[in-house]
């Protein structure tokens, strides 16, 4: 008499358990082992409240996402139409994600890279083209607040100049690279909503 085989899945996981392993609350994500720093004492300078000039940049991804128009350089959305091609994301997601990234964390720093901005500008025959961006509440609030010290010695300071030269510094290299800093920022939004 035949007999009839059966499969014990007894202990085997369905492969839509299988994941990452939680992260512990002071472990570093991915990028942070790439550039050497760790998520954590962003989020431990915002709520101890110290100041902008300190060494540790606070973290600025929370709030409602609002429409923002940006003058984009060309050659950065080129640049962010392809990652997001090749790493599936969101255009709005690798941007907002190296915004934050190659945001200054100082004033002073804010400074430096607006007039380095404005400077490579001249003479320039590429024009920058007009690009819709949702950035999150407090992002703008700190790129805004940034230019606005910067005009007190550049006039003619815009939001445009510091998202671009923080897109210059940290727009991702490739799609991995561009995937570990979306999932970075990601990972800081949900260490932000934590108690």
């Amino acid at each position: 008499m035949a007999r009839r085989l059966t499969l014990n899945t007894a202990g085997i996981k369905s492969p839509l358990d299988i994941g990452e392993p939680p992260l512990a609350p002071d472990a570093a994500g991915p990028l942070a082992v790439e550039r050497g720093a760790s998520p954590a004492p962003r989020l431990e300078a915002r709520r101890a409240g110290l100041s902008e000039e300190t060494d540790v940049p606070r973290f600025y991804g929370g709030g409602r996402p609002l429409q923002t128009a940006i003058a984009l350089e060309a050659a950065h959305l080129a640049r962010l139409e392809q990652l997001a091609r090749a790493s599936g994301l969101s255009l709005n997601a690798i941007a907002v994600a190296a915004l934050h990234d190659g945001l200054p964390s100082t004033k002073a720093q804010a400074h430096h890279a607006i007039v380095e901005e404005r400077v490579a500008r001249v003479g320039a025959s590429a024009r920058r083209v007009e690009y819709n961006l949702r950035i999150p509440a407090q992002l703008r609030a700190r790129v805004d607040e940034l230019t606005r010290d910067c005009r007190q010695r550049v006039p003619r300071a815009e939001r445009a100049d510091l998202v671009n030269a923080a897109l210059r510094r940290s727009l991702p290299r490739d799609a991995h690279a561009a995937s570990a800093l979306v999932a970075a920022l990601t990972r800081n939004l949900e260490l932000d909503c934590a108690p």
